[in-house]
């Protein structure tokens, strides 16, 4: 839930396969603030725990730390954030827009070598 921790923990990873040519997991822990589903009625938790998660929210937080150093001001942030709901705008408008695929290549590329059971 901290970019900068997430950031420099991702760099120390790539370091590392590179180094070592090794694989590395790099598991990264984050918090859903909404439901699984609009049918999940989140029996399983409490509204104050997920108010509580949303103090921790990587993006106001990080946007927060980035005004107080001075790395951007409020309004090349509100800037960035116009941008980028505007790119998925687009991206939804394009993936509307375009075709269903046909049900007879749902699977393919899915599996390699032989084909399913049947």
């Amino acid at each position: 839930m901290d970019l900068v921790a997430t950031a420099a923990a991702t760099r120390d990873a790539v370091d590392q396969v590179r180094k070592s040519g090794a694989p590395f997991l790099l598991e990264c822990r984050t918090y859903r603030f909404r439901a699984h589903s609009m049918y999940d009625p989140e029996l399983y938790r409490s509204r104050d725990e997920v108010e509580q998660w949303k103090q921790r929210d990587p993006i106001p937080l990080f946007r927060a730390r980035m005004e107080e150093d001075g790395t951007l001001t409020a309004t090349e942030m509100d800037a960035l954030d116009r941008d980028a709901q505007d790119a998925t705008g687009r991206a939804v408008a394009f993936a509307e827009a375009g075709e269903w695929e046909p049900v007879a290549d749902l699977l393919r590329d899915v599996y390699a070598g032989a084909p399913p059971c049947a």
